[in-house]
């Protein structure tokens, strides 16, 4: 031992350097939740960036949430060599960390300009890469790439950096890293729940990537204050564009141009222009066509000619007293029921409408003339398999519900129908939910041959090994097998035979429907779908080239 108060000298050595702790510990222990926090909320918010022009299908989500990875992991191979780099260069200790500050709080500055720049061009870019002759695949690849490869580079550089920064000595180091890399992945499970949660659902897009710049920006200044005008400029140009955002778009809103509102599960787009000579108010949450719509001088009226063959359940059965609808949207087929259009009329029976997205009854109300007071009408806000499974088996006690038609018009993109909710097991709930003669219309989009097809036939085949009598229709021609359309498949619980459309007893526009019966063979050339295999994706990829 030496003497009290002193270390042992080492032999032919100097004094040994007591451990210290690094004062600057907590400044980055929040500088790593920050940049978690600001990571996990850019790549929830960059799906809603991408959908108006490439759509939120499950190949967005996989382009996005690759490139992204892709980005941190050689954002943390770089910010590694430069932080070694940067501590083993100079004499002086003190001079070494002042400048591997300045460094990380430049590397953080740096990410907020590329965030900025991404919310300030996203727009054009998806613009020019939604109108080129690009696949899906590689068009919202090349999106990410442009638009979220530099911030997650950059993001990504930050973790290996600060931790590196933070290690004093080899005794606590791995303390160090398993600390600093707990408080990282909580900033990212915190952006996760707030932008999952709070964010999306109450601000828009461009917003919240504004404030994931904010956010970087402030751990910019947390690491570096100086110098301040950079810092000082980027900030009040993030708050002069958030404010110019919000009057943009509450004027468009007001003026009637097309603006974008979020929800909680979708980007919604509305828009006023002339349809079919007519003013019309229009609504898109995907890419390539409208979702829903209603004419502004009549909006109980059915504006796509798919909707017209939800004509057929009524006629078919004229005096059904309970009715359900699986999906909203822009509720326009519910407000033409409700309106008493239906052919024969009829308004005595109740009708309940499933919609995942309250946000999506809150923009039908407030934008497409929705009679949310009408006592017939009950919504319920839950997916519209949830609902399937929980109404075909209620709680001991409780009665099931039954229905004498139901009509199911589901789409989680623009092209494809929820797989959960075209399976032989979804089926099976709703055969169950239908009364002894009761009626299903659903909509397809798929063409009733070919590859285009495939996904089609799959769902033929899952109700035909359910219900006994199925039939379909082709709304655009029953003559083109490889057309791309919307296809209307009438299953009933109870087998029986059409109307003759020739008859002049029946009403041209039923007699219409009626004739665009497809009349050749389905092909069996796919299994049905199932709760356990629904490759819905493979099956759409001829949709989406």
């Amino acid at each position: 031992m030496g003497i009290a108060g002193f270390p042992s000298r080492k032999p032919g050595g100097d004094f040994p350097q007591p451990v210290r702790r690094s004062r600057r510990g907590p400044m980055l222990a929040l500088v790593m939740f920050l940049n978690g926090l600001a990571i996990m909320v850019l790549e929830m918010v960059g799906a809603r960036l991408l959908a108006p022009e490439l759509g939120t299908s499950t190949i967005v989500w996989t382009s996005l949430i690759g490139v992204i990875l892709a980005s941190l992991s050689l954002g943390y191979w770089c910010g590694g060599k430069l932080a070694d780099a940067v501590l083993d260069q100079g004499k002086n200790p003190g001079e070494r960390r002042r400048r591997a500050h300045s460094i990380l709080a430049g590397i953080l500055l740096a990410a907020s300009c590329c965030v900025l720049l991404t919310a300030l061009t996203h727009g054009p870019v998806l613009r020019q890469l939604g109108h080129a002759s690009l696949s899906l695949y590689v068009a919202t690849v090349c999106a990410a790439i442009v638009l979220f490869a530099l911030p997650g580079i950059l993001c990504g550089m930050v973790s290996p950096y600060a931790t590196r920064l933070a290690i004093t000595s080899s005794d606590t180091s791995g303390a160090v890293i398993g600390r600093l890399n707990a408080v990282s992945t909580v900033g990212s499970i915190a952006g996760a729940f707030l932008g999952g949660f709070v964010l999306i659902s109450w601000f828009g897009s461009r917003e919240i990537t504004l404030a994931v710049a904010a956010c970087l920006l402030l751990a910019a200044a947390l690491v570096r204050a100086r110098p301040l005008p950079p810092k000082i400029f980027l900030a009040l140009l993030l708050s002069g564009l958030a404010i110019s955002v919000q009057i943009a778009d509450r004027k468009a809103a007001e003026e009637g141009l097309a603006f974008t509102t979020e929800t909680p599960y979708s980007s919604i787009r509305i828009l006023t222009r002339n349809h079919l000579g007519r003013p019309a108010r229009l609504l898109l949450t995907n890419p390539g066509s409208y979702q829903s719509g209603c004419y502004l001088d009549q909006p109980d009226e059915l504006i796509f000619e798919y909707t017209r063959f939800y004509a057929l359940g009524p006629y078919l059965y004229p005096d059904a007293s309970r009715i359900l609808m699986l999906g909203g949207g822009g509720y326009s087929i519910p407000k033409w029921l409700l309106a008493g259009k239906a052919a024969p009329a009829s308004t005595a029976f109740t009708l309940d409408v499933v919609e995942l997205d309250p946000g999506m009854t809150r923009a039908a109300e407030r934008y497409f003339f929705l009679p949310r007071e009408d006592a017939r009408l009950r919504i319920f806000h839950e997916d519209a398999r949830r609902f399937l499974n929980r109404a075909a088996q209620p709680p001991e006690g409780e009665k099931r519900a039954s229905y004498q038609l139901i009509f199911a018009d589901v789409f989680n993109s623009f092209y494809t129908v929820p797989f959960h909710v075209g399976t032989v097991e979804a089926a099976q709930k709703i055969h169950a939910l239908l009364s002894a003669d009761g009626i299903l219309i659903m909509n397809v989009i798929a063409s009733l041959e070919g590859d285009s097809g495939r996904l089609f036939r799959s769902i033929h085949r899952a109700f035909a090994a359910v219900f006994p009598d199925i039939r379909v229709f082709a709304v655009r021609t029953p003559y083109h097998g490889k057309e791309v359309q919307n296809i209307i498949l009438l299953a009933f619980k109870t087998p029986r035979s059409l109307p003759d459309p020739h008859d002049p007893a029946v009403p041209e526009a039923i007699a219409s429907l009626l004739r665009r019966e497809w009349k050749r063979p389905i092909p069996s050339d796919c299994p049905p779908l199932t709760d356990n295999y629904a490759p819905v994706e493979r099956y759409s990829f001829s949709l989406i080239r």
